[in-house]
């Protein structure tokens, strides 16, 4: 479910990570912090199978809040939930009108939305460009959602070669944007990460019944950069990933349930980490995110190699419990669907 009424939150996140803190709060001099590994990886595939009906590429807005959360929510937050708003939203579209294969290529602009506040204030939510698509040949021209496919058909998803953004801008003005460029090759650090990242984009590919009892996902390569900015400028990077795997696939859009491998390169501290996908569930169709299964994922490299977190998720949007490298647990909630 996109929830577009935590702009905000998305912004303290922001400052969360810039100020070091991952899910467990600690993160090792020079190591990826717990959960992020989990976290790109479930971001990618969530948003790859946009469980949404094809219309969204979804954001949740809300961390765990840890002490370091608190004080960036009076920070950046000022605005209270009585405000009354009023929102404005555009996109959600593909150009030209869906003709199947004859179409090809296809735009698709994802939703962008504006709020302001009874008092004033502001935030938004801004894609600054769009993606293509393009459907295989054995592709209807009845069903632009992928999930209602016919056998053997496949889609592409790519970006421009400078990716696309969105960027979220808070009521002060400080900003949290997040890059997703399909264009992946050559972008992650380890030149012997197998498979090597390509420029091939995000490829789902119906299985012999359709797409709506199952089929793959190929991530070729896709390169993932966060930035905080503050209003008063200056910004910093506080993602840098590169992502490539391969899923199976099965049931419908709303009981959607993938296993396979996901390998993400954290390429600011040059670690490398594979998540295995085990029973994960896509069961809310309002929500782009899983409501049952786990994933686990082990660091390749670095102090921590070896060592394996876990994210399970709950039944509720965006809901999961990680257990950290060290073995202790914390609730998280997820926060984009990329």
């Amino acid at each position: 479910m996109q929830r577009t009424g935590r702009f905000c939150s998305v912004l303290i996140f922001a400052a969360c990570v810039q100020g070091g803190c991952g899910a467990n709060g600690r993160a090792g001099v020079g190591e990826a912090a717990d959960g992020q590994g989990s976290e790109v990886a479930v971001s990618v595939v969530s948003g790859a199978l946009n469980n949404t009906g094809g219309s969204l590429l979804g954001w949740n807005g809300r961390r765990a809040r840890q002490s370091t959360f608190d004080r960036a929510l009076e920070m950046l937050n000022p605005v209270g939930v009585a405000w009354a708003a009023t929102w404005i939203c555009t996109g959600g579209t593909l150009s030209p009108a869906f003709a199947g294969v004859a179409g090809n290529p296809y735009t698709y602009a994802p939703v962008s939305c504006s709020v302001t506040w009874k008092n004033g204030k502001t935030a938004s939510s801004i894609w600054d460009g769009s993606f293509t698509l393009v459907y295989g040949a054995s592709c209807d021209a009845q069903h632009p959602f992928i999930g209602h496919q016919a056998a053997g058909c496949s889609l592409t998803r790519t970006t421009g070669a400078s990716g696309n953004t969105r960027a979220l801008t808070g009521p002060e003005g400080n900003s949290y944007s997040v890059t997703h460029n399909t264009n992946g090759a050559d972008s992650g650090y380890d030149s012997t990460v197998s498979p090597l990242p390509s420029n091939g984009g995000v490829i789902v590919t119906c299985g012999a019944s359709g797409c709506d009892t199952g089929g793959t996902l190929v991530i070729s390569g896709s390169h993932l950069t966060g930035t905080v900015t503050a209003a008063a400028g200056g910004s910093a990077t506080l993602w840098d990933h590169t992502v490539t795997g391969a899923l199976e696939v099965d049931g419908s859009a709303g009981a959607r349930v993938v296993n396979g491998g996901v390998t993400v390169e954290h390429n600011i501290v040059r670690r490398t980490s594979s998540t295995v996908f085990a029973g994960v569930t896509y069961g809310d169709a309002n929500c782009c995110f899983p409501t049952a299964g786990s994933v686990s994922t082990s660091m390749q490299n670095g102090p921590r190699a070896g060592k394996t977190e876990t994210l399970s998720f709950g039944s509720v949007c965006g809901e999961a419990t990680l257990t950290t490298f060290s073995g202790s647990t914390v609730a998280l909630t997820l926060e984009h669907c990329i």
